[in-house]
This record gives C-alpha cells, sequence and structure tokens, in this order.
C-alpha cells in the first residue's frame, strides 16, 4: 500500500512540473509578446521644459558644419568676391543681395559689418592686391558702371562708360578694356584706379576679353573670352608698351590661370571646336612644353599652391552629354556635382582632397581660394552662392 502511495506521489510530482514548466514557458512568451507590442505600438512619452531665461550671458555660437564634418558653410548668405584680410585671418566679402561688406572669421564666426551701405546692381567686385580698395561693377538697365573706392580714405568715383573688363595691376594701377564708339576700337590700357593718367597699351580685335598681369614681370596677358566656337589667342605685351606675342593658340574656349611666380600657367581648354570635351593642361611661360594633365575641369574650380607647381581643383560631375563646354557651363545651363582633388603638375600624380563618403550633398564649386598656411580651401558654391571651406 505504501508502496502504491508513494508511485502515485511521484507521478503527481512529475506532473506537477511538467504543468509549472509549461505555464512559465507560456508566461515568458506572453512577456515577449506584450514587450514587442508596447515598443511598436505604445505612443513615445513626451518631456516638456520650460524655457530658461538667460541674462547677461554671452551668445555661443554653434559653427556651421556640415553631415560630414569636413565641408563646412562659412558664411549664412550669397556673397560676391570673398577675400582673405590683409592678416590672412579672417575673409572679407560683399552680401550679394544687399552690397553690405562683413568681415568673418576662417569659420565663419564673429560676423562684423566693414561697410553698411547697400549698393543696389551690385554684380562684381575686384579687390586690390592688399585688400584696401575695389573696383565694382554695377549692371542697371543693361548697362554697366565701374566705380572705384578706397577704404582707408573713405572714397570713391565713377570710372568712365564703355569698359567692361578691369583688373588690377597693383595697389595704385588697374588694367583695363575700353571700347571707343566713335571709331570701333577696342584697346587695353592703364590708369591709376579712378581712371586718371591713363596710357594705352595695346589696341586688339575681341570683343570679349580676360586680361591678366603675368606675376613678377613688367607684362600682361590677355585673351578673348572662351568661347566653345572659337579658337582662344592667348597673348602678352609690356605693360609700358610694345609689341605683342601670341604664346598659346589652336584651342577652343580655352581659360587661363597663371601660378604664383610666373612660371607655369594652367590651361583650360579643348582641341575641337563645339565640343563636349575640356581638360586641363600646362605651359610654361613662354607658352612652349605643353603637357595635357587630363583632368576634365575648368579654370574657375582651380587654385595654385604657393608650391607653384600643385593645383587643387573641383571635378565636375553630373555633366549633361549634349553639353558644349565651357559655354552651357558658363551660362548656368545646369549645375555640376563636383569631387575635390589636388594634382602635382610636375609629376602628374592626382589625389583626393577629401572622401566620397565624406561630401553630404551637391557642390558646385567655383571661386577657389586657399588660406595663408593652405590648411584650408575656401570656394562658392554656384548653387547657394555660399561661401564653403575644405579642411585640408
Amino acid at each position: 500500500m505504501t508502496l502504491i502511495f508513494n508511485k502515485a506521489k511521484l507521478i503527481f510530482m512529475s506532473i506537477s512540473k511538467k504543468i509549472f514548466i509549461a505555464s512559465s514557458g507560456l508566461l515568458a512568451i506572453s512577456l515577449i509578446l506584450w514587450g514587442v507590442y508596447s515598443f511598436s505600438f505604445k505612443k513615445p512619452t513626451i518631456t516638456r521644459s520650460m524655457p530658461t531665461e538667460k541674462k547677461n550671458e554671452p551668445a555661443v555660437i554653434t559653427p556651421k558644419v556640415s553631415a560630414s564634418n569636413k565641408i563646412m558653410s562659412v558664411s549664412d548668405e550669397a556673397v560676391v568676391a570673398p577675400v582673405l584680410t590683409p592678416d590672412k585671418t579672417a575673409i572679407k566679402y560683399y552680401a550679394k543681395k544687399t552690397g553690405k561688406v562683413f568681415k568673418i572669421d576662417l569659420d565663419g564666426n564673429n560676423k562684423k559689418t566693414v561697410n553698411s551701405a547697400e549698393l543696389d546692381g551690385l554684380s562684381a567686385v575686384v579687390w586690390s592686391p592688399d585688400t584696401t580698395k575695389v573696383i565694382s561693377r554695377f549692371d542697371v538697365a543693361e548697362k554697366s558702371r565701374f566705380f572705384y573706392y578706397d577704404y582707408t580714405t573713405k572714397k570713391g568715383t565713377q570710372l568712365k562708360e564703355n569698359l567692361d573688363t578691369v583688373v588690377w595691376q597693383k595697389d595704385n594701377k588697374i588694367l583695363y578694356k575700353y571700347f571707343e564708339p566713335k571709331t570701333k576700337e577696342r584697346s587695353l590700357n592703364i590708369a591709376d584706379p579712378d581712371g586718371s593718367k591713363w596710357l594705352k597699351i595695346t589696341d586688339f580685335d575681341f570683343r570679349y576679353v580676360s586680361i591678366a598681369p603675368v606675376p613678377k614681370t613688367g607684362l600682361l596677358s590677355f585673351w578673348n573670352f572662351p568661347d566653345a566656337f572659337s579658337e582662344t589667342v592667348f597673348q602678352s605685351a609690356p605693360i609700358a608698351g610694345g609689341e605683342k606675342k601670341v604664346l598659346f593658340a589652336g584651342k577652343f574656349g580655352a581659360d587661363y590661370l597663371w601660378n604664383q611666380d610666373g612660371s607655369l600657367i594652367l590651361i583650360s581648354s579643348s582641341p575641337e571646336k563645339a565640343s563636349y570635351n575640356i581638360q586641363l593642361g600646362i605651359a610654361n611661360d613662354r607658352g612652349g612644353e605643353y603637357k595635357n594633365l587630363e583632368i576634365p575641369t575648368f579654370i574657375s574650380k582651380c587654385a595654385w599652391s604657393k608650391d607653384n607647381k600643385t593645383v587643387y581643383y573641383a571635378l565636375p560631375g553630373n555633366i549633361p552629354a549634349s553639353s558644349i563646354l565651357p559655354n552651357d557651363y558658363m551660362d548656368k545651363k545646369f549645375f555640376s556635382a563636383d569631387t575635390f582633388w589636388k594634382v602635382n603638375t610636375a609629376t602628374g600624380e592626382k589625389a583626393r582632397i577629401i572622401d566620397l563618403d565624406k561630401i553630404a550633398g551637391a557642390y558646385d564649386a567655383t571661386n577657389l581660394f586657399l588660406n595663408a598656411d593652405e590648411s584650408m580651401l575656401f570656394f562658392i558654391n554656384r548653387t547657394d552662392e555660399k561661401l564653403y571651406k575644405i579642411d585640408l
């Protein structure tokens, strides 16, 4: 009898244990399912706090850094003619919308007003080499007018009419193209910044011309404005007056950029008329020893290093296959999506200056320039016309 009772007890305990394990399992499954349900469908709890009033505390400025933490927006507005200050620690620029002049740190902070006057119709500005003077162009009623202004003396004057290209030769001299309506003659001239004491350097036949002093020489260079349908003729002439000399020809839609010591000239051009293809190349100061760098970009996307052999450049992407270059790009028929590189023009070696995965967004870079120690590369993004920088 006792044996039967013990066996029954063991059977009962076994059944109870199984029921307990099964129940525990079901409970665990139920808890897991409830957790999933709560996580998926339960409304989040929102914690709100009352704003705290802060008095007599300095404003905290947060750097405007892109998601990549590599390309940074420097200006909070569209800019015209950004330039390093004489001490190279800040940037001055004109606000495109108002024409006011501001100064900011290299990272975009500490914005200060340099000139609060609003300038209607401002379209372009050229700073003197020491950045104390400007020649400004205003386009009003389909007519361009140029004004000279000295920030040191706070005085300015309007230049004579029939000018359409002006550059600085030195801090106290300008070079400009003049058109004489009566004779239909076009000439290159030199004058004081206010247009006085002018002297004709040479005549030429182009309607639109680009001008650049040849660094560390008494020469100026000039060429017909880049046009895919016209051969570009790159010439030089003594600033004091003298015979013109053709330095480079035979390319279409060409544009040029001297390095800082005037030993090399960077060239963007096409070998064919009305072509999609455009390439960077270099030549010596006499226009010889041309070498194709096999880089499809524009001069406006390039900046020379102070070592006079390295070029920093933006490489355009998303160019429509039907494009005629450089015309369609200059006419803003499309915006490019750039990557960023540098090239050693002596060896042809190319290297990225920012990885693809660190470029957050599309940038159409133009007006490139470097800071004093070349640790930063600045550019204007054509899509929003704001100033950006890349930490090198």
